[in-house]
């Protein structure tokens, strides 16, 4: 449910790429644009200086440009925390040396060629560039995990809320384990309204084997019924599970299926600051795993 896109800064020549990039890219879009932000916006500058443009629209996208390399906030830029910083490198190269780590979900570049999109595809609906605000799969830990995998891969620290989710014989928490063995992620909390008996002994006899990489566990037992929706939520961004992320025995009903909707800023912080203020009145009881 999240992209990695590599855009070619030599399409910030063209005005309808730079709208592109400030309206469908971010933490609400689920797509980032991978880039070094210095390198990208340098490469960028020229081909905007070269490009022929109207005075004003030049000096927005120079001005945008010129503060990319400084900004700390969550913005249209988010190169994964496994992709290697290559300084001095062309575009063209560093995006070639990026795809033998792992291909991007798609490439931008104008004109389109090798498996490229340009704009043209992207208005026209390319499927490489669709990212559904609302995505159903089996209620399988497998389908379940696959299908935030690409979130996983942007993130170092994730924040599971789900009042029903348990530390014990828990198929999702085994294979959300599994995948963060090839992930940057550090560290896992968990809120569930679910109190586990002696978890220290069930993560040792359950989960520390897979465990490899030694992602950090931190359990808090919250209040039944204080959250409703269950949340993942990480420092790239925020997805929200109608029924919960546990896995579950196909039933033929509506049920057999979770519900995945990618959320924006404005929700993920609310929830986050409620699970803080729980913490700060000590209406929560933190327990720390591994």
């Amino acid at each position: 449910m999240y992209k990695e896109v590599a855009l070619n800064p030599s399409c910030l020549g063209s005005f309808e790429y730079y709208s592109l990039l400030k309206q469908q890219f971010g933490f609400d879009k689920g797509r980032y644009v991978a880039a070094d932000r210095r390198a990208w916006a340098q490469e960028a500058i020229v081909a905007v200086k070269q490009a022929g443009l109207s005075v004003i629209r030049e000096q927005s996208i120079k001005n945008y440009l010129n503060k990319l390399p400084r900004s700390r906030e969550r913005d249209e830029f988010l190169l994964a925390p496994d992709r290697p910083k290559i300084e001095n490198q062309s575009w063209s190269v560093w995006c070639n040396n990026q795809q033998q780590v792992r291909p991007f979900d798609a490439t931008i570049s104008e004109p389109a060629h090798n498996g490229c999109m340009d704009i043209d595809a992207i208005n026209g609906g390319h499927p490489g560039w669709i990212i559904p605000v609302s995505h159903s799969v089996p209620r399988t830990a497998a389908m379940i995990i696959d299908a935030v995998h690409g979130l996983l891969r942007l993130s170092k620290e994730i924040t599971l809320i789900d009042p029903y989710f348990r530390l014990a014989d828990n198929r999702t928490f085994l294979e959300l384990f599994r995948v963060l063995q090839g992930t940057s992620v550090r560290s896992i909390c968990v809120v569930s309204a679910i109190d586990t008996a002696d978890p220290h002994r069930v993560y040792q006899r359950e989960y520390l084997a897979i465990n490899g990489r030694g992602v950090g566990l931190e359990w808090i037992v919250a209040p039944d019924q204080f959250f409703h929706d269950r949340y993942l939520l990480t420092d790239a961004g925020a997805v929200r599970a109608g029924h919960g992320f546990m896995s579950d025995v196909v039933k033929g009903g509506h049920a057999d299926l979770v519900n995945l909707n990618l959320i924006g800023t404005d929700e993920a912080n609310r929830t986050s600051g409620a699970l803080q203020s729980l913490l700060d009145g000590g209406r929560a009881r933190k327990i720390r795993i591994a």
